[in-house]
């Protein structure tokens, strides 16, 4: 397959950093979007406090039809893990690493024997299960993922294998593929999902033909990595995460819609940050529910509480304001 690289989405220089840095990896994302141009935009407009460019982005956006955008020079760079590692270690992360997207909507859910993207049940969510393809078990919180095209898993490979030629990358990638290694790929060469740096992140999903087909095409090889184990409790294993996301979305339906979302919200900021709470005893239909922290940082549940604006958080309790 020959490569044909599109430059007619390209992003202003304010928009990430242009300054070559020295690559020695490749990570792979999917957008939670619809199609490469939607994200772009998103790129475009997304603006921090004080109408600030986030620079945020990837330099390859591959669109569901295989067409390849180079959004930037790939020896640029802009923030593409969100990851809270001290401050010195992740800009070096950042900065050594060529992003690549596929457009895709990632995870689904299933109601009514439906499934729905962006996390939300609606006729303009629905997605054919034709265009879906089911993991078998649940993933970070998923069973069934948006499929990728073939002619995307085409695009990647292609992609790779020039960027692997032109930047003299490792061809080799974590095995397993679908594993969370932290900080344990701080000095990784090589190729990398975004999952395997983020337990709260699925992309890009665990499609094994998309593997299959780095392996083959593109002579990526499977090495082995430790993954990170601090003092004290060990950390949960992919299985347990599971398990909790599930109790707590349970949980989350028992209550109050407005209140559940913003305790799901909670939730989810509070594993970015590597901790982790076991929600129980919710008020049906309520604004509290009780929580235990089960990994992490305690005194981080009432610090992101607060800045999310909840009523009252206490050692064991959670409440939202009513209306």
């Amino acid at each position: 397959m020959t490569l044909h690289i599109d430059r007619t989405l390209r992003l202003p220089k304010t928009e990430y950093f242009p300054a070559v840095e020295k690559k020695n990896g490749i990570a792979l994302h999917h957008t939670v979007g619809g199609t490469a141009r939607s994200t772009f935009d998103w790129w475009l407009k997304n603006r921090a406090n004080g109408g600030r460019p986030q620079v945020v982005g990837t330099a390859y956006l591959i669109d569901r039809d295989g067409t390849v955008y180079e959004v930037f020079e790939p020896g640029g760079w802009a923030f593409q893990f969100g990851l809270d590692w001290p401050l010195t270690a992740r800009i070096a992360f950042e900065k050594r690493f060529i992003g690549i997207e596929l457009a895709s909507e990632g995870g689904l859910i299933e109601a009514n024997g439906d499934l729905y993207a962006f996390d939300r049940v609606s006729p303009k969510t629905r997605k054919p299960k034709s265009e879906a393809f089911d993991y078998g078990k649940l993933y970070r919180g998923y069973r069934y993922f948006d499929r990728y095209e073939d002619r995307q898993v085409a695009a990647l490979a292609g992609l790779i294998d020039h960027l692997c030629d032109r930047f003299a990358i490792r061809r080799e990638v974590p095995d397993p593929f679908h594993a969370y290694y932290g900080d344990a790929l701080l000095a990784f060469e090589g190729v990398i999902g975004h999952a395997m740096v983020r337990r709260d992140k699925s992309d890009p999903a665990p499609y094994l033909p998309l593997w299959n087909r780095l392996m083959e095409q593109c002579r990526v090889m499977p090495v082995t990595v430790t993954a990170p184990r601090r003092p004290g409790t060990p950390l949960l294993t992919d299985p347990e995460l599971d398990e909790l996301f599930v109790h707590n979305m349970l949980q989350l339906d028992r209550l109050n819609v407005a209140a559940g979302s913003l305790v799901k919200a909670l939730v989810m900021e509070l594993e970015r940050h590597g901790t982790h709470i076991r929600l129980h005893h919710p008020a049906r239909g309520g604004h509290r529910v009780d929580y235990a922290v089960v990994q992490g940082v305690k005194r981080l549940v009432a610090q992101m509480g607060r800045a999310l604006g909840l009523k009252q958080v206490t050692d064991t309790t959670l409440e939202v304001h009513r209306g």
